[in-house]
């Protein structure tokens, strides 16, 4: 990695650490949590489907679900069947800048579930600055972006962990 991309990097999580303003949570189950967002890498397409298949089976369960996806390449030249944001919608520090992002950004959540386990750093920025109750994500090195934090080495047991810990949550009300 070159000095200028450490450098850049280092920028971007002092960035994510610093920006992120305090949201007050609210404690509660998510049984009565109305408004779920989802962030997912969607530049493999099997993790892709994946994440749509669990984003589908949160539908059935009455929630308002609001999905927005990482692409990462250059541009999307085709169109996807979730909101996506590409490398092109991003600012020198990765943060997102694309219409479609910052829109997602400024919307409020009860939950926001981080669908993705590796470092993604316009992913992380978003989970970081995002107004939401309650967050769930990857074990990261920054402890105050999330909730819960999972780790899991599959996507498959990392979708089990949070159905697991959702299920909980319900079951406690």
């Amino acid at each position: 990695m070159s000095i200028l991309t450490q450098y850049r990097e280092k920028l971007h999580l002092k960035n994510v650490v610093k920006g992120i303003h305090q949201q007050k949570k609210s404690s509660g189950n998510f049984t009565g949590m109305a408004v779920v967002g989802v962030l997912f890498d969607a530049t493999d397409t099997n993790i892709s489907q994946q994440a749509l298949t669990y984003i589908k089976k949160l539908t059935k369960q009455a929630k308002s679900v609001k999905t927005l996806g990482f692409v990462n390449i250059k541009e999307i030249k085709t169109e996807l069947p979730f909101d996506s944001f590409c490398k092109k919608d991003l600012d020198w520090l990765w943060r997102p800048k694309g219409e479609i992002a910052v829109h997602f950004k400024q919307q409020k959540f009860d939950l926001l579930i981080n669908l993705c386990q590796r470092d993604c750093l316009p992913l992380e920025y978003l989970a970081a600055s995002i107004d939401a109750n309650y967050k769930i994500g990857a074990l990261t090195d920054y402890p105050n972006n999330y909730d819960l934090m999972l780790d899991s080495k599959s996507f498959d047991k990392y979708l089990e962990q949070v159905n697991f810990f959702l299920h909980k949550f319900s079951a406690a009300s």
